[in-house]
């Protein structure tokens, strides 16, 4: 099951010109970083039981923003503010049900708080009702289940979404196999900035799964994902640059690329990229070897950034 993405806090207004003070009062505070003074602020107005203010502090409590992670705590501020019917709630609380944090694990309720979240076509709630049936979580497994509720995620622009209904697409699962299905929702998805969209959309243009064959266009996917940190597609560029497929053989980018991969990797994948990573170093030259060192210190400064 994909892990949802934090929500943002102090996102809703308050109805009351009082309350909008203190909302102002909150987000001054939230925007200088001192989230103490803003949850200190916002709490009152929770407690009074202004419906978003329930839902901001419960999200404090979950992101750790000015108070220690306290899930029982969030899971209770989530519950008030969800029973009001605050969609973002319904989400955050399901998916406290769903790992078990700060309340009992439970699939069926977690299920029932993504539904009341996805009659508001929450995409997000969408999208882990689609992964639910997918894996079989709380519900019988039903990829054709799964699909529709994938689908209505990715139609309402959740890039999660759309990778996952690509996989459904590649794997045949619920509909029939469509590699061209699978490429065009994996570019969907990979222009939102999903990595492990960039890196499929990458090897779907290096073999033409469902694309026209193009390495130049696989290499700019794949690296925009090992940009991002993905480990495999670290690796995958790594051995384009060693082969020189789509770009012009460069070991010293091969070599930092390897590296890369084998930090961010596991077991192993790990091992076989620090192999790959010795294997190149042995063929270069003392050149080659300084240019990857000056090269690997951009790319540590800039995070991954920096490595091109």
């Amino acid at each position: 099951m994909p892990r949802l993405p934090a929500l943002a806090v102090f996102l809703l207004l308050a109805s009351a010109n009082a309350q909008a003070a203190a909302y102002d009062d909150a987000f001054a505070a939230y925007q200088k970083g001192d989230y103490a003074l803003a949850l200190k602020l916002m709490k009152p107005l929770a407690e009074q039981g202004n419906v978003n203010a329930q839902y901001n502090v419960g999200a404090m409590y979950n992101e750790a923003l000015g108070v220690k992670a306290d899930y029982a705590e969030a899971a209770k501020w989530f519950q008030k503010a969800a029973v009001k019917g605050n969609v973002y709630a319904e989400v955050d609380l399901a998916t406290l049900y769903e790992f078990g944090r700060g309340v009992q694990k439970d699939d069926k309720e977690a299920l029932r708080l993504f539904h009341l979240a996805a009659e508001k076509k929450n995409p997000t709630a969408e999208l882990n009702i689609g992964s639910m049936y997918q894996h079989g979580a709380g519900v019988p497994q039903d990829y054709k289940e799964a699909v529709k509720w994938l689908r209505l995620s990715a139609d309402h622009g959740n890039g999660e979404g759309q990778y996952e209904l690509a996989l459904m697409y590649a794997a045949g699962h619920g509909l029939p196999q469509d590699f061209k299905q699978a490429a065009s929702w994996y570019r969907k998805s990979a222009d939102q900035g999903n990595a492990s969209a960039q890196l499929n959309l990458g090897a779907a243009y290096y073999g033409g799964q469902g694309v026209p064959k193009d390495p130049k266009q696989a290499l700019k996917w794949i690296r925009m994902s090992a940009q991002q940190g993905n480990g495999r597609a670290q690796f995958n560029l790594a051995t384009l640059y060693t082969n020189g497929e789509g770009i012009q053989q460069d070991l010293p980018h091969a070599l930092i690329w390897f590296n890369a991969a084998a930090i961010n990797l596991a077991g192993d994948e790990a091992k076989i990229a620090d192999q790959n990573g010795k294997a190149v170093a042995a063929k270069m030259t003392r050149e080659q070897l300084l240019a990857a060192k000056e090269i690997g210190l951009k790319c540590k400064a800039g995070d991954y950034k920096g490595c091109e």
